[in-house]
């Protein structure tokens, strides 16, 4: 008989456990399996227990003062760990997650059985994360519940509801299934599956699958590296309307991947994904501005299009437009405004900013003049790999 949950629970607890399976069984009907006589001894484990874990799609363990020290209790869900089993803790008694369950499993999601907002919670959970559905939902349906749960990053539960989806041959989840092999999110990171599953969507005219396998050809990934065919991918998934395939192009013009050097070009490029909001380009474009790179330099444009890449956080933009506020390049000369977008900057470890926040502390430009603090910036500076700080901490 197939055994939907599998109950991890201490003897002392029986009534209790007894009490919510019965309420488990009442909302969906589900055949549960649990060890009514408890677990008398090692051999019981082994060809009982054992075997109904095996057979179990998710483990429910019980916490409370007795289950934290049960010997079996920790045998059964470290086995349930090892074969990949979903662990569920659920909380009887206000006993914390502590000890060896921490060290295992980490900080994780519980269920309050007292509370009833939880209680609730996960009694819906449960449908699931035993992959129950009604009649009449579809791979739109299978999809979003997918969806759902790899937003809360339980990606073995997403991963689930996608291949449902998928065999319907729906893009969006076979392009969501290749993310995975990509990723290693739910599965071991596998770049081959990973275009497999992408071409699936791709026949499809799935514009974001074109776009990650051309990114899979310019970095030899699952593929040998073709700078020529990742760029007719990124033409492809252009030509579907996506943002980040425009911005590949572009710097594909840039650099010269896969088509001869064309500033001119990749700053059109960048222009035109720049306008429908894509950040990353924006902050090229500005730098484009800055230089005169494919277009007449402009810093006051240049500044224009740093400022809205800035406040989406990309550290490149932020400290390009540091340097603006610091040199008075396009804007009022401004040690303030420097300073804090290198403060900005150096939350994403840039060495540039680094550098640069360090001489504002040398030289009290916008804040306190503070010689430990500049060393600090500049050693900092050094270990991310810019030499030029090694000078001024000497």
């Amino acid at each position: 008989m197939q055994r939907d949950i599998f109950i991890s629970y201490s003897r002392r607890d029986l009534q209790q456990v007894i009490s919510i399976r019965d309420e488990i069984k009442e909302k969906l009907g589900s055949d549960l399996w649990i060890d009514i006589k408890g677990v008398e001894s090692g051999d019981q484990f082994v060809n009982v227990i054992v075997e109904a874990i095996n057979e179990a799609k998710v483990v429910l363990f019980m916490i409370s003062k007795w289950s934290m020290l049960s010997e079996y209790t920790k045998k059964e869900v470290m086995y349930a760990k090892n074969i990949g089993k979903k662990v569920v803790p659920v909380i009887l008694d206000n006993s914390p997650l502590s000890g060896w369950f921490l060290f295992e499993f980490g900080v994780v999601d519980y269920v309050d059985i007292n509370d009833a907002v939880q209680k609730g919670k996960f009694l819906e959970n449960i449908k699931g994360w035993l992959g129950m559905v009604d009649n009449d939902e579809g791979p739109l349906d299978f999809y979003e519940a997918g969806l759902h749960y790899y937003l809360k990053q339980d990606y073995d539960l997403a991963l689930d509801w996608w291949r449902k989806a998928a065999k319907y041959e729906y893009a969006d989840a076979l392009y969501r299934i290749g993310n995975c092999y990509r990723l290693g999110h739910g599965v071991p990171q596998d770049y081959v599956k990973c275009r497999e599953w992408l071409l699936k969507a791709a026949r499809q005219e799935h514009s974001a699958a074109q776009e990650v396998i051309g990114q899979l050809y310019l970095q030899g990934l699952g593929v040998e590296q073709d700078e020529g065919k990742a760029l007719e991918w990124y033409r492809k998934a252009a030509d579907n309307g996506n943002l980040m395939a425009i911005y590949d192009i572009a710097k594909c013009y840039y650099y010269g991947r896969g088509v001869s050097v064309d500033y001119q070009e990749a700053a059109r490029l960048f222009g035109v994904a720049s306008e429908q909001g894509l950040v990353k380009a924006q902050a090229s474009l500005g730098y484009c501005y800055l230089h005169g790179e494919g277009v007449e330099k402009d810093a006051a444009e240049a500044v224009k299009w740093l400022k809205k890449a800035a406040l989406s956080g990309p550290s490149a933009a932020q400290y390009h437009l540091g340097r603006c506020y610091y040199d008075g390049m396009g804007v009022k000369q401004d040690y303030g405004e420097a300073a804090r977008w290198f403060k900005e900057a150096i939350k994403n470890n840039h060495a540039f900013s680094e550098f640069y926040l360090g001489l504002c502390y040398l030289h009290g430009h916008g804040v306190p003049k503070n010689e430990t603090i500049a060393r600090t910036c500049f050693r900092k500076a050094v270990k991310q790999g810019y030499e030029e700080a090694a000078k001024y901490l000497k």
